[in-house]
C-alpha cells in the first residue's frame, strides 16, 4: 500500500527543511539528499534523483507491478515523497514504464545504472538455509542465472556483478512462514540494497542488526559499488538483454 503525499505534508517538508538550513542543518540536509534508498530503474544518484524529482507521482502510477512506492516522512524528510522501491507485491522485470512516465529527467535512460537497482545480500539470521538445509527458493527463482547460487553448505551466496536488484529474490523469499517469529529479525531472507548503502559494502551475509544500520547509509561519493556487467537479465515481460546493453 503506497503512501499518498498530501499538498499540505509536503509544503511542511519544505518549512521544516528550511528551517534546518536556517539553523545551519546543511550537512543534514545533504546526508539525506544522499540517503541510499532503492530506486527505480533510470536514477542514475540518490542525490540527483531528489534535486529532479517534483513528487508527482507519475512514476508510482505507470508501475504495473505496484512495486514503486513513494519514500514517507518518517525515513527521510528531504527525499520524503521521492520514489523507492519495495517488493512486497511484485518485483522489477525493467519494463521501464515508470523512466518513460517521469517528467523531469529524475528517471531517465543512459548510464550505467539504468537498468541496475541495486544488490540482494543475504541475512543469516532470517534466512532458513543458514539453520537448516532444504530452503533454495531464491536460487529457483532467480530470473539471472549465476546471480545467486548455493556455497558449500547449501546457503545462498549472491554474486554482485550478476545481480541487478529486481528484486524477485525477496518477493519469494518464505523465511517469515517457515520459522518462529522473532521480532528482532528481519522477515525476509535476502534483500535488496542500494549499491551506493554501506550495506551493500559488507562481504558475505550479514546480520539483521547490520543490515538495518547500513541498509540506506550512503558510502562516500565515487565509493559506490559497480553496477552489475554480467549475465542475461529481463527486458519487459518476456524478454533479456545482456548485461551492459540499453535502450
Amino acid at each position: 500500500m503506497t503512501e499518498q503525499i498530501t499538498r499540505r505534508g509536503f509544503l511542511a517538508a519544505g518549512v521544516v527543511g528550511a528551517g534546518l538550513v536556517g539553523l545551519g542543518g546543511y550537512g543534514t540536509l545533504t546526508r539525506q539528499a544522499d540517503e541510499a534508498f532503492v530506486r527505480p530503474p533510470g536514477a542514475q544518484s540518490p542525490s540527483g534523483l531528489v534535486a529532479a524529482c517534483d513528487r508527482c507521482q507519475r512514476c508510482l502510477q505507470a508501475c504495473p507491478y505496484e512495486i514503486v512506492t513513494p519514500v514517507p516522512l518518517s525515513q527521510s524528510l528531504v527525499a520524503y515523497g521521492t520514489p523507492m522501491l519495495a517488493f512486497e507485491n511484485g518485483y522489477c522485470d525493467f519494463c521501464m514504464k515508470c523512466t518513460e512516465a517521469c517528467p523531469t529527467g529524475a528517471l531517465s535512460f543512459g548510464g550505467p545504472r539504468e537498468r541496475d537497482l541495486g544488490v540482494a545480500v543475504v541475512v543469516k539470521d532470517a534466512c532458513v538455509a543458514w539453520d537448516w538445509a532444504g530452503c533454495t527458493v531464491c536460487v529457483d527463482e532467480c530470473p539471472v542465472e549465476g546471480a545467486i547460487e548455493l556455497d558449500g553448505n547449501d546457503r545462498p551466496l549472491v554474486h554482485a556483478d550478476y545481480c541487478d536488484g529486481c528484486g524477485k529474490c525477496e518477493k519469494v523469499c518464505p523465511s517469515a512462514s517457515l520459522r518462529a517469529y522473532n521480532a528482532g529479525v528481519a522477515d525476509k531472507g535476502i534483500v535488496v540494497v542500494s549499491r551506493a548503502s554501506e550495506a551493500a559494502r559488507m562481504t558475505g551475509a550479514v546480520d539483521t542488526a547490520t543490515l538495518e544500520a547500513g541498509k540506506t547509509v550512503a558510502v562516500a561519493r565515487g565509493a559506490e559499488l559497480a553496477a552489475h556487467t554480467k549475465g542475461v537479465h529481463p527486458d519487459g515481460p518476456d524478454k533479456t538483454r545482456e548485461a551492459g546493453g540499453l535502450r
